[in-house]
């Protein structure tokens, strides 16, 4: 089955905060993101498999990262799509990277060309809770350690800053 109406889409990766704690020495991470983008329903037939990937830079020392990645795609069905983004530590050659959460965004639609919201240029940010279930336990373990050495009680939920923009 395939849609009418395919759109352009840019996913801009802005920045994250409150990131789990992934190098116990530095009380810090190395954070980068792995999107994925699975579209509702195949733009055609013989279109590639999905979903599709995108890998962020890495930011270095720190729990506080600022991307600003543009990540720019083409024929994205009128149905939506789900995007999956998952946020790594990454470690030293030889060295596994660590899991410290994933962000989900779900997309049931996207506006046609002639709606009023289908105007194109017109930037959505969302705000996505980093979900801890499928992370390291030692990532939140530590992260947890160290805001109580610190006395900080506040919550430490991280959160990953995205927008969508219609092209």
């Amino acid at each position: 089955m395939s849609s009418k109406h395919l759109s352009d889409i840019l996913i801009t990766f802005k920045s994250g905060s409150k990131v789990p704690i992934g190098d116990a020495l530095a009380q810090s991470s190395d954070p980068y993101l792995l999107a994925c983008l699975t579209p509702r329903t195949p733009p055609s037939k013989d279109h590639p498999p999905f979903p599709l990937t995108f890998r962020t830079s890495t930011k270095r020392h720190t729990r506080d990262p600022e991307w600003n990645e543009l990540w720019h795609l083409g024929g994205i069905p009128a149905e939506g799509f789900d995007l999956k983004i998952k946020i790594w530590d990454e470690d030293k050659p030889g060295d596994w990277d660590d899991r410290l959460g994933i962000a989900d965004l779900a997309v049931p639609r996207l506006p046609e060309p002639g709606d009023q919201e289908g105007k194109g240029g017109e930037e959505r940010e969302y705000t996505l809770k980093i979900k801890k279930r499928k992370a390291s336990k030692r990532a939140y373990a530590l992260t947890y350690l160290v805001a109580w050495c610190h006395r900080d009680f506040k919550k430490q939920r991280g959160r990953v800053l995205v927008s969508l923009m219609l092209r």
